[in-house]
């Protein structure tokens, strides 16, 4: 039993196997990474990467990809704090209206790709285009502002026995749990392997695989407009260009979580170590005074492996 679970599950287990020996290393070379401060911004930073790592797990299992996903963050932040403009009578309308824009594109997105047949990676990356272009036409500079008590979306803390947690890591953590059981525990769940092992053989089995699809784009952009809302709370104000690194940073995390391009396997538990893979590779990296040009060099090639990993595998 014991080596069918390891065999099963040993893609996640290698991640969290890197994780831990990432943690070890890191304690090694800075006394600075097991303070208690630096777990705290550790866990405030997997909030923003986690809730869209956690939308572009869904499209990618379904054998897609959600490129727009860049610009809906950016979209989320600028009309989150440009409509509220500091009153807290607007929060929760303008919310609303931005997860439903959101949503909206997402639907859009899912309906051309069910629809026409054209790949994911070209709709969505004329949807970034649309949408980062309406967003520019709304404002070229950081824009808006939001009430005090907005800011404890970003900056709250919640004290669990005396130990005080970042709230933003604790909604980050009700959402990946809800998606695991969304994807291990429901019929929708297995409908989403299916369409993206064969999506050929989920049709004639009876799955609605138009429908799963325009689901999973839905799901990617409310995830993905819930970071820019987080960012729109942590900056206190909306940046047009916010967005542009969740594009890549987004897939990096599910890549290196075990999840395949090809879809139909892996899965949110492989992505969260990914997150904090990506995460704590970052802090790192800044706390060893390595700069950011370097940073973005590291981020290409675990791209290039995590792919190049999985193609071998496959011959």
């Amino acid at each position: 039993m014991r080596s069918g679970f390891v065999k099963r599950h040993s893609a996640v287990l290698i991640v969290y196997i890197i994780l831990a020996v990432l943690i070890l290393t890191t304690s090694l070379l800075s006394d600075v990474f097991l303070s208690f401060r630096n777990f705290e911004n550790l866990l405030r930073q997997a909030a923003p990467l986690g809730f869209v790592s956690i939308g572009q797990t869904f499209s990618i299992l379904s054998a897609g990809i959600d490129l727009s996903i860049g610009s809906v963050v950016s979209m989320a932040s600028v009309l989150t704090t440009g409509l509220i403009e500091g009153q807290e009578n607007l929060v929760f309308p303008v919310l609303v209206l931005v997860i439903g824009l959101a949503l909206l594109i997402g639907f859009i997105n899912g309906t051309i790709i069910s629809r026409t047949g054209v790949h994911p990676l070209i709709v969505t990356l004329g949807m970034m285009s649309v949408v980062q272009g309406g967003i520019l036409l709304y404002t070229k500079a950081p824009t808006g502002s939001v009430p005090i008590m907005f800011d404890y979306l970003a900056w709250g803390n919640v004290l669990l026995k005396n130990v005080r947690i970042p709230f933003p890591f604790l909604l980050f953590a009700f959402v990946a749990a809800i998606a695991i059981v969304f994807l291990k525990l429901t019929a929708f769940g297995r409908y989403v392997y299916a369409t993206g092992g064969n999506e050929e053989v989920a049709r004639l089995s009876g799955i609605k695989t138009s429908r799963v699809k325009v689901i999973v784009y839905m799901i990617c952009s409310f995830s993905a407009s819930l970071t820019g809302i987080m960012l729109a709370s942590r900056m206190g104000m909306g940046d047009p260009l916010v967005g542009e690194r969740y594009m890549l940073d987004s897939i990096v995390p599910v890549l290196i979580g075990g999840t395949r391009l090809t879809g139909g396997v892996g899965g949110v538990g492989g992505t969260l170590g990914g997150i904090f893979i990506f995460i704590i590779l970052s802090n790192a990296l800044n706390m060893l005074d390595v700069t950011a040009y370097w940073q973005w060099i590291a981020e290409g090639l675990v791209v290039i492996v995590s792919v190049s990993l999985y193609f071998k595998q496959k011959r």
